[in-house]
């Protein structure tokens, strides 16, 4: 798969910008990049490819909204996905998920590598594209 960059036009009354955004494998623009924490709602690439949103960042979060956040991303994996650790454990996504909120030794490592590796991708994109 090949991944595809957008170019986002972030508008304000006086201005215009005009930006470049990481690329990313189609496949992953149905994975949420941040959630909004007043209404719930995911924040997705496509959202900011056309400036209709903009990333709360994981760090202003708490930790419910981020769970909900990584619990969303695992979801929305591919369907036939699974994961297997070093030690020859298989996970369904379901799996991960019930670990993940049971705050087992598994399930805290998996949303960790998830969260710091969506906190590395995200660090690739324009501040303008990030709440203050």
């Amino acid at each position: 798969m090949a991944a595809i960059a957008a170019t986002c036009f972030l508008c304000n009354d006086w201005d215009m910008k005009r930006i470049k955004l990481p690329p990313i494998v189609e496949a992953a623009k149905k994975r949420p990049l941040g959630v909004n924490p007043h209404s719930g709602s995911f924040i997705y690439y496509d959202d900011l490819a056309k400036g209709s949103q903009k990333i709360v960042p994981v760090e202003k979060l708490n930790h419910d909204q981020v769970l909900k956040l990584a619990v969303e991303r695992q979801f929305t994996n591919d369907p036939k996905s699974t994961t297997v650790t070093l030690n020859g454990q298989s996970f369904t996504k379901e799996q991960l998920v019930k670990e993940m909120r049971s705050q087992t030794k598994i399930g805290r490592q998996m949303f960790d590598a998830d969260i710091n590796y969506l906190k590395f991708y995200l660090s690739q994109f324009p501040k303008e594209c990030f709440e203050t």
